[in-house]
Order: structure tokens, then C-alpha cells, then sequence
């Protein structure tokens, strides 16, 4: 694990080139805005295409989803923040309201198929089983699937995306606020090749297995519980080609800078079969 009070402690930038996955209007776009006041954005199909950019020093960070509020972590992420030992340096909490977009001279009535990503259509799956005669197409991002139906020439597809997407590519909202419930949010962190610790940094996430015998994950609850430190997230997910093996995702409200903290790590770090440190970081809102 790396030595975590060698980690950097860097000035917050207002300006630096971001990797994000989708095209122009995608959400990560929207988190980008919220944490750098200039952005200079690339993007990439895929998640794996952004941990590259930043690998290749293509950009300095990347934005990626992490959760929704309804819909759940995205694991994919989390899988290669470990295959690439990557660290979060900030976050930001992303309100999302989905529209149904399509042309302007289409209506709603008319439409036969929607274009939307996955985590969208499980956000919005009320809808979609009260127009369960639509047949629902998955797409790579909500703004690819808005680029898809403004390039198409079908007038009878639409789009769920973002309100940003309606100007960007000529369309009109049939369907606004669409998703289960109003209260709905996505965390997207900023992900970094470096350990960088920002100050006020209140957050530390981690991501650990343990041996699979009765207590294990108690023991681990309790040294937080003792240090008085609050647990914020915990789950976890099976570990492929185990026999029931699970790997934990915790968040935790602390400072890596606060002595108790570090030590805890360490502890952990050997009490554990495997420990990833994700980052110390804070988050914001947008």
C-alpha cells in the first residue's frame, strides 16, 4: 500500500484537462463544471478509456460516476479503480433530472423505441413499464443516445438525457422529470494516477476482503465504532472465481492527517487478506 502521508498536497485548480466518459451533455460533463471552473474535456466511450487517458497523461484527472441515490454504485467503477490503483481527490453530489427528448416534430405518440444508458433506464423504470409498449435500447451514455436520435433520420426514436442535451443537439423534451423519484442524485468522483490530498479533506474511502469466517467483518466494524469514527457507506459485492468471498467498499467521515486514522489503516492493512487505500478527499454539491 503506499506510504499515504507521502501523499501530495496540492493547491485546488480552477482549470485542467479532464477525461470523461460519453459525449458533450453527459452528466459527467455537468460534475466536471461543478469542480473545475474551466475544464478542458476529452471523452471517451468507455470508463476504461478515461483511467487510460489519465494513465498516458492524456489529462490530468478523470470524472466518473460512483453511485446513484436509487440505482446503486456503479461496480464497474470501483473494479478498475482497482485494477488501475487509482485514488479519489474530490467528489461532487450531481442532482439528475431526466427528460424524455426527442425531435420537434415527433411526438410522444409516435415514438417506438427510447435510446438511453442503463443506469438511466433503472432511474427512470416507472416510466418506462408505464410506456412498456417502447422498446427500451441501452446506449453507452444519456447524451450518446441524445446525439444518436438528433443524428438519426427515424422520426419515431427519443432519448432519456439531461436538459443540456436539448439545445446541445436540437431536440425538445416530450417528458420532464421522469426518473422514480425527485430526489434522485449521482456521486461522480475525480480520479487522479497521483495520491493528492486536498485540504479539508473529510472523506476516506476504502476497499478490502476478508477472511471468510464468522466475525471478520464485526471485528473490523468494531475498530471503527472505538475510534468513534463515522461509517458512512458500507457494502460489499462477491468476489468472481471465489467460493463466497466478498470485497467491502467503506466510506468513512475522517482525516488521513489525523494520527488515529493512519494507524487504523495500517492495522487494517494487516488484519485484512487485501486493502485498497481509494483516497481522502471531500465533496461538494452541484
Amino acid at each position: 500500500m503506499i506510504d499515504i502521508k507521502n501523499c501530495r498536497k496540492p493547491q485546488l485548480q480552477e482549470t485542467a484537462n479532464i477525461a470523461c466518459q460519453g459525449v458533450e451533455g453527459a452528466y459527467s460533463q455537468i460534475a466536471a463544471n461543478a469542480l473545475f471552473k474551466q475544464p478542458d474535456v476529452m471523452y471517451m466511450r468507455t470508463f476504461d478509456g478515461v483511467f487510460r487517458a489519465v494513465n498516458n497523461g492524456l489529462c490530468k484527472y478523470g470524472i466518473l460516476p460512483l453511485e446513484n441515490s436509487n440505482a446503486g454504485s456503479v461496480t464497474d467503477v470501483y473494479d478498475l479503480m482497482k485494477t488501475h490503483k487509482f485514488f479519489i481527490v474530490r467528489s461532487v453530489k450531481v442532482s439528475i433530472s431526466h427528460m424524455l427528448l426527442q425531435k420537434k416534430k415527433t411526438g410522444i405518440d409516435k415514438i417506438k423505441e427510447i435510446y438511453t444508458h442503463e443506469q438511466a433506464a433503472r432511474q427512470c423504470s416507472r416510466f418506462l413499464e408505464q410506456n412498456n409498449h417502447i422498446k427500451i435500447n441501452l446506449s453507452a451514455n444519456t447524451a450518446a443516445a441524445a446525439q444518436f436520435v438528433a443524428e438519426s433520420e427515424r422520426t419515431d426514436i427519443a432519448a432519456i438525457a439531461s436538459e443540456n442535451c436539448i439545445q446541445l443537439y436540437n431536440l425538445t423534451a416530450s417528458s420532464k422529470n421522469i426518473q422514480n423519484n425527485n430526489n434522485n442524485y449521482t456521486r461522480f468522483i475525480c480520479i487522479s494516477k497521483e495520491c493528492e490530498i486536498f485540504d479539508n479533506a473529510d472523506k476516506i474511502s476504502l476497499m478490502l476482503s476478508l477472511e471468510n469466517k464468522a466475525g471478520a467483518l464485526y471485528e473490523i466494524i468494531k475498530q471503527f465504532a472505538e475510534r468513534q469514527l463515522n461509517l458512512i457507506k458500507l457494502e460489499s459485492r462477491p468476489i468472481a472465481d471465489t467460493d463466497f468471498e466478498f470485497m467491502f467498499y467503506f466510506d468513512v467521515q475522517a482525516n488521513i492527517e489525523n494520527e488515529d486514522v493512519y494507524n487504523l489503516i495500517l492495522q487494517l492493512k494487516d488484519s485484512t487478506k487485501q486493502l485498497a487505500f481509494l483516497g481522502n478527499y471531500s465533496e461538494i454539491s452541484a
